[in-house]
């Protein structure tokens, strides 16, 4: 009688071989809809997504013409010398190689193996926790596999990875499973009152990711390190032979295999497993794309002709096997998951090759839902039993080895920040902050405070990554109406060539024909014309407003995804998502943002009723950065108030609870300067700090902020004496704003 598991084998895989012979062509990609001058349609929120959707789409083809130049072996070895150190200084490493400092806190016997119960240090007192699985018979030294995990809760622990190192085992391999930041033993961001993270997997991974952008580091520089520094453990160990070394992860641990096997000389073998195999400027682009957490996406990489898929040419001619799931399109990744997978595959193809080894690059694909399945598992096993020479091996599994809660269990509390007291990731990157963050320069004479604020504008222009020209405004008003004492316009502008930026200016009807004018930015610009508007006593007072709807926010935020995916759970996540993509893009949302900010001082200096040299810049919340930066890069605001605005970028380094979104983060900005030092560099124009903002959001006393300044600046700083520090609950919002126009 047939067995069950001999039905799926013979049946199942056969349809993964199947459907892998059919190769059914990419779909092509799919350009932006082409936008004319005029349009009548306010369908704000699709102009973004098509922006992104054209920038992807030429970065794509970019590459692939750069790919289709390279036509020799040298070629094909050059290029993956020059993935492998750009990937290096993209990401900020690599590391001081520092003790290991090696413990071993257990072992549970299993009579074909043996786990060791392993602890080592990745970095100073940054402790890693990790099973080394041993088998108990055979011909030393064995095979090793280094095992990165992907973002299950428990780690090493998963049931699913626990079989696959078991069977492993048993078929004669050493293998190193360990832990990553946030799972298993690991949390980074402990609930005291539940024990388990507070954001998960991913969102601990975002969350100590975001800020490290700010030093122009990425989260997987700490990722790889770890993954790195436990080869070193794992060949340290006299059990394994050090030229028989293969890599395998499944879900993220799939995309840190794809990692290591650019940065990691030393391993000679590889199975990525339903990794992140897209590329971000993937086929059938349909933005966000293939974005995932902090350490998924290449920060700055498409500018520099490189994507994911140059992580596995790196690692040509090497033995690799590219595995996949047919159901998890749009489910953990992104809609066109499998024809993006085989896209890389099939750029593969090429360098294999060019390099006599066409025969060591491979694709499998599965019929199950996202997991590491009792097919990839297989498919593993024969990978490595073919190219570590491991032939006589079998790839049969024998029945699962269950484990009581707890018992991998490296630590004695179950976590290592609990139990070794270690360096938190919080604690990490706020070091790294120290390390890397120069101290101010206006920290210096009277005299050099020119030169300075010419540093501060050149530097700022780079990081984010400005258009170089600026092509017609295209502005139109698209009505004007008379409400009570008021004349209210609703405009639109282009910001960039097909990109829409709507705003509302209104005046007062009493005053004219030429009104002094605030430019007034904040995540909801409609307030402006809401009952009653938080402008009253402006207009009143004689004065024009302009608000105006930066990129991504109100009307203009973004459609989702025209074929899902299904896991964007609410707007915000949508938005964090494009912030991701345009950072891969090297375009920063905020430096979009910066670039509608001045393209909108652009336009109020065509309007006739906007009095010259009048412009002041008044914002609130975290429109204060691009307000503050627009005004750095741009004279014509005389003077400048942020309201509730974040007080410095080095305070997010050493926040666990920090609450600014990714979209106004600027990526690189702390290893020149922070936030007091963009205000300084206004002076003499007056600008007034009101309420600014610890991480938290929560606004701190006029004292305090003004201390941080002349911390970070110098006590006599001449900048600081053109700023003004208010706290909001000495006075109502709206007097403030009158006193400092009055004052400005």
């Amino acid at each position: 009688m047939t067995s069950r598991r001999a039905f799926l084998t013979a049946n199942l895989a056969g349809a993964a071989e199947w459907a892998l012979a059919q190769k059914p062509p990419l779909r092509a990609e799919v350009p932006a809809p082409r936008r004319t001058e005029v349009r009548s349609r306010l369908d704000f929120w699709n102009d973004w997504p098509d922006w992104l959707t054209e920038k992807m789409n030429q970065a794509r083809r970019k590459r692939h013409a750069a790919l289709a130049e390279i036509r020799s072996a040298a070629g094909v070895r050059e290029r993956a010398r020059l993935v492998r150190s750009k990937v290096w200084e993209l990401i900020g490493g690599p590391l001081e190689r520092t003790p290991l400092n090696p413990q071993i806190s257990g072992t549970i016997e299993r009579g074909a193996y043996r786990i060791e119960k392993v602890i080592f240090e990745s970095q100073p007192q940054v402790y890693v926790t990790a099973n080394l699985y041993i088998p108990n018979a055979g011909r030393r030294p064995f095979p090793a596999i280094l095992a990165p995990l992907g973002h299950a809760d428990e780690g090493k622990a998963y049931r699913n990875y626990q079989y696959f190192f078991q069977n492993l085992a048993r078929q004669g391999y050493v293998v190193l499973a360990y832990d990553p930041y946030g799972q298993g033993e690991r949390l980074q961001y402990i609930d005291p009152g539940t024990g388990g993270s507070r954001f998960g997997p991913t969102g601990e991974h975002s969350q100590a990711g975001r800020p490290l952008l700010l030093l122009g580091n990425s989260f997987a520089l700490y990722r790889a390190w770890d993954g790195i520094r436990a080869l070193d453990y794992l060949l340290s160990r006299p059990e394994v032979d050090s030229q028989r070394v293969g890599c395998t992860g499944h879900s993220g641990g799939g995309t840190m295999t794809m990692y290591l096997c650019a940065l990691e000389p030393r391993i000679q073998a590889a199975v990525v497993s339903q990794g992140n195999s897209e590329n971000v400027a993937g086929p059938y682009y349909d933005p966000p794309g293939a974005v995932d957490d902090a350490e998924q996406n290449l920060i700055a990489s498409l500018p520099a002709g490189i994507d994911r898929g140059d992580l596995l040419w790196a690692f040509a001619p090497k033995p690799l096997l590219l595995a996949y799931t047919r159901y998890d399109e749009g489910e953990t990744y992104s809609p066109v998951y499998e024809e993006a997978t085989r896209e890389i595959y099939e750029e593969l193809q090429p360098a294999y090759t060019l390099l006599g080894a066409q025969q060591k690059v491979g694709l499998f694909a599965s019929h199950l839902p996202h997991d590491l399945d009792w097919f990839q598992r297989r498919a593993a096993y024969d990978w490595f039993n073919r190219w570590l020479g491991n032939a006589g091996a079998s790839i049969e599994e024998a029945d699962f080895d269950a484990s009581p809660p707890g018992s991998l269990n490296c630590t004695r509390t179950g976590q290592v920040l609990t139990s070794l007291q270690g360096r938190s990731v919080v604690r990490l990157n706020s070091d790294r902050a120290r390390q890397l963050m120069p101290e101010s320069p206006f920290r210096t004479a009277a005299a050099g405070v020119e030169a300075a604020k010419r540093a501060v504008r050149t530097q700022l222009a780079e990081l984010l990554a400005l258009p170089q020209q600026r092509a017609g405004l295209h502005s139109k008003v698209l009505s004007s109406q008379r409400c009570r004492k008021l004349a209210i316009d609703a405009f639109e502008i282009e910001s960039e060539p097909g990109l829409r930026t709507t705003g509302w200016f209104v005046k007062p009807l009493s005053r004219g024909p030429q009104y002094p004018t605030v430019l007034y930015l904040t995540e909801d610009s409609d307030r402006l014309v809401a009952e009653p508007s938080p402008m009253e006593g402006l207009f009143d007072a004689g004065y024009a407003v302009c608000a105006v709807t930066l990129r991504g926010l109100g009307t203009a935020a973004p459609r989702f995804p025209r074929g899902g995916p299904q896991y964007y759970s609410s707007p915000r996540e949508l938005r964090e998502r494009f912030a991701w993509a345009s950072l891969c893009l090297g375009q920063p949302v905020i430096g979009q943002r910066v670039g509608d900010t001045l393209r909108t001082m652009d336009y109020l200096a065509t309007r006739g009723d906007v009095a010259p040299a009048s412009l002041r810049l008044l914002a609130t919340g975290p429109a204060g950065l691009a307000a503050l930066m627009a005004a750095v890069l741009d004279e014509r605001a005389r003077s400048v108030l942020l309201s509730r605005t974040l007080l410095s970028y080095a305070s997010l380094l050493d926040s666990e609870d920090y609450v600014t979104d990714l979209e106004w983060f600027t990526p690189g900005i702390l290893g020149k300067f922070d936030l007091p030092d963009l205000v300084a560099s206004l002076s003499p124009r007056p600008c007034w700090i009101v309420s600014a903002t610890d991480p938290r959001g929560q606004p701190l006393p006029a004292s305090a902020a003004q201390e941080h300044y002349v911390r970070r600046l110098g006590e006599g700083a001449p900048p600081l004496q053109t700023l003004r520090f208010v706290s909001q609950s000495e006075r109502r919002e709206e007097a403030i704003y009158l006193e400092w126009l009055v004052q400005t």
